[in-house]
């Protein structure tokens, strides 16, 4: 976008927020009303279904909680337990809502023109950990008006963040978001599943009942991560042979699941057996994958945490790093990394599991994970315990 034109957008955005906030102003603040929302309305997913789904089989009946949808027909099954409103994705319920909720929980950055109230807890969640590309205000590419922008929604986006690691909470929050409330230093609740080996168990079965997947089938699940531009001429991940050297590897029939960013276009060499694109929350994918096979993607800090194998197939690593960054080098985070079809087929035949978990169990030590499964427990009683 051009500068000027994302400069005056923010402006025009500000001034409809302002306007918002004196018009909402009158409006009582409803102490147990919680504000949800997903990737700017796009999905019901991630750290606030997470959070959304402990409270309500742990908090009073007499929580009201909402959903902000871009699409809200899709989601109007919230609302069968009776304590779950839907609306639109900025609409004049959204505003409402924005302006009269105690809580907010997002997981994205926020739409610049919703207002909101000093007294609120304004929970961003982020969709990610670890210590991989670049984000905030440390992406190289990034201009200066961009910058600024970032800094000025992050003195009133967020009152409190969660973090999943001592190094995501210095070097990211702190650091990259120049974030200066509350750090929930908790781990991500999107992440407890992974500690629950029944939650574990259930969300496997729905996943491959949904796509007719047999208990015996292997999945591979390609999931690369959103690219900031089109890069031309790379080489493609190559669906036939990798199916090829996992069944080999493992012996078993293998399936491969793609899924795509929700900002990505597809780029794909091979038609993969599912496409998921449109599943609704990537950690029950993560949860059925035998194998994760990504570039950059952050989910490989949640899939960690399994201890099944991931590989990253880089083939525009070199351009990547110039363009975007990253906060560690990609050689120390502990995956396998392939920058070609062949190296992912030879890296592939040579795995060794043991040695896989202790690297896995390293690059958790190394960041000082604060995942152990209790994250919805913590943060909710916070919750709780503001509103009482």
């Amino acid at each position: 976008m051009n500068e000027i034109a994302e400069l005056g957008k923010f402006f025009i955005a500000i001034v409809i927020r302002t306007t918002l906030n004196i018009i909402f102003r009158i409006m009582p603040l409803h102490k147990k009303r919680i504000l949800f929302d997903s990737f700017i309305g796009k999905q019901y997913s991630c750290n606030p279904r997470a959070l959304y789904e402990y409270m309500l089989k742990y908090f009073p009946s007499d929580y009201e909680f909402i959903w902000a949808f871009k699409e809200p027909s899709k989601y109007s099954y919230l609302k069968n337990n009776g304590r779950t409103l839907i609306c639109k994705y900025r609409s004049l319920k959204h505003y409402y809502y924005s302006s009269t909720s105690s809580i907010i929980i997002f997981n994205f950055t926020r739409t610049n023109e919703l207002p909101y109230r000093n007294k609120q807890i304004r929970l961003q969640t982020w969709h990610g950990g670890g210590c991989y590309k670049k984000t905030g205000q440390s992406i190289q590419y990034n201009s200066k008006i961009h910058n600024w922008i970032l800094s000025q929604k992050s003195k009133i986006d967020s009152t409190h963040f969660i973090s999943s690691s001592k190094y995501f909470s210095s070097e990211v929050i702190s650091g990259q978001y120049k974030f200066k409330g509350f750090i929930f230093e908790t781990g991500m609740p999107r992440n407890d599943c992974f500690f629950q080996p029944k939650e574990m168990q259930t969300r496997n079965r729905i996943v491959r009942k949904k796509y007719s997947i047999k208990k015996t089938d292997f999945i591979v699940l390609y999931a690369p991560t959103f690219k900031d531009r089109e890069i031309k001429d790379i080489e493609l991940l190559n669906f036939v042979s990798l199916k090829e050297v996992v069944s080999q590897k493992f012996n078993k029939n293998v399936i491969i699941i793609y899924r795509g960013h929700h900002f990505e276009n597809k780029n794909l060499n091979y038609i993969p057996d599912i496409d998921a694109s449109d599943y609704f929350d990537m950690q029950d994918l993560l949860i059925a994958a035998d194998m994760l096979i990504t570039d950059y993607s952050s989910s490989i800090w949640d899939f960690s945490f399994t201890l099944k194998p991931c590989f990253l197939y880089t083939p525009d690593l070199d351009s990547y790093q110039i363009y975007r960054g990253f906060d560690k080098d990609i050689y120390q985070w502990g995956f396998p990394v392939c920058k070609t079809n062949k190296l992912l087929q030879n890296t592939i035949k040579k795995f060794d599991q043991n040695l896989y978990e202790l690297s896995m169990q390293q690059h958790h030590t190394d960041l000082n994970s604060f995942e152990k499964g209790n994250a919805c427990q913590k943060i909710c009683a916070f919750i709780k315990n503001y509103n009482e």
